[in-house]
């Protein structure tokens, strides 16, 4: 007889949003971070077991090469995509951004 594997997400929405959140505090100590949003399936309440987390990080100051390493390790989710630009990249970006972000939830907005 056949057996049925069944996924769960590993959280829920709310959940993520939490740890996202807890996480902002020591990331704003090493980026100078100016959004944070959250998009794509989970954003939208649309996710599934296999969906990855996509966040949108924006910071200040110019482009480093540390900064995608330093949200994957204040985070520490799995299946986390952190998409993460600085102000200039992502001005230069700005159509694709809005689009990314059009049913986001932000979790840090700051001019």
């Amino acid at each position: 007889m056949g057996s049925v594997k069944v996924f769960y997400r590993p959280f829920s929405r709310d959940q993520l949003i939490a740890r996202l959140s807890e996480g902002l505090p020591a990331l704003a100590e090493k980026l100078d971070l100016r959004r944070v949003v959250l998009f794509g399936s989970w954003a939208t309440n649309r996710a599934t077991a296999f969906s990855d987390v996509d966040v949108l990080v924006v910071y200040g100051g110019p482009a480093r090469d540390d900064a995608y390493r330093l949200v994957r390790a204040a985070f520490e989710i799995r299946g986390l995509e952190p998409h993460v630009y600085s102000e200039d990249e992502a001005e230069a970006l700005h159509s694709t951004v809005t689009r990314m972000t059009r049913d986001g939830i932000d979790l840090l907005s700051r001019s």
